[in-house]
């Protein structure tokens, strides 16, 4: 079923996108690459963190550049994700370490039971690195439209200076911004439904200490706060690099 849905997806992009569709699809399946990379070099003790600051630069470039390609967009895009990353970094390291939510849940138990719990690794990690990795993809994306968006005023109104510019990369980014964290909002509620039909009946205090349901809250605030900084971080650094 995996392989008819992926061909479908194949001939739908090819079909709609054509080459852009194409390259979306290379980097789509690049990505599940790092990821599964990702694990596979985890399993060998190496330090989570480290590990996912490098996946995230990485898939990075391969979603800019190889979609996008090498342009003034693309280079501005790349900067301010990696600005946002080095701002974001420090609070998700505190959450990952105090927020005690590391290892696995009560859901988790019966499909755990039959393993070993003695793997020997620092899931504080881990957690951080996935915190890392899951807030990617959103700021990629929304870094990418506001750039690419604002290229096109500067195509159109040659003679804009960089305060103007600016100006009209907060515009992009603030219509932007509304769709994301709905889209973000919706993808997270959606899996839970069967969860919340579960707990109907418990209160708020014991659901906020449901592993399960407290990691994905807090990866969704982080993915809206990294999707809240890239707006006026992506909206300057573009337009002075534009602008020069």
């Amino acid at each position: 079923m995996i392989w008819i849905l992926s061909f479908i997806l194949f001939v739908l992009l090819l079909l709609v996108g054509r080459e852009r569709g194409f390259k979306t699809f290379v980097t789509f399946y690049l990505s599940i690459i790092l990821i599964i990379l990702y694990i596979i070099i985890m399993s060998f003790k190496a330090n989570a963190i480290i590990v996912a600051l490098i996946i995230c630069i990485l898939s990075t470039l391969i979603c800019l550049f190889v979609l996008n390609g090498n342009n003034i967009k693309t280079k501005s895009s790349f900067i301010s994700i990696m600005i946002v990353l080095l701002f974001i970094f420090p609070l998700i390291y505190f959450i990952g370490k105090y927020a005690n939510i590391q290892g696995f849940s009560m859901e988790s138990i019966d499909s755990i039971g039959y393993y070993s719990f003695d793997i020997n690794y620092n899931y504080t990690n881990v957690i951080i690195g996935m915190f890392l990795v899951c807030i990617i993809g959103t700021v990629i994306d929304t870094s990418i439209s506001i750039s690419s968006a604002m290229n096109e005023v500067l195509i159109n109104n040659p003679k804009i200076d960089k305060n103007e510019l600016f100006k009209s990369g907060m515009t992009i980014g603030e219509d932007i911004l509304g769709t994301t964290i709905n889209t973000l909002f919706f993808a997270l509620i959606s899996t839970f439904i069967g969860f919340f039909m579960w707990h109907k009946d418990t209160s708020l205090e014991i659901l906020f200490n449901y592993k399960a349901f407290t990691f994905d809250l807090i990866q969704l605030l982080i993915s809206f706060i990294g999707s809240i900084l890239i707006v006026p971080i992506t909206s300057f650094i573009s337009s002075r690099m534009m602008k020069k």
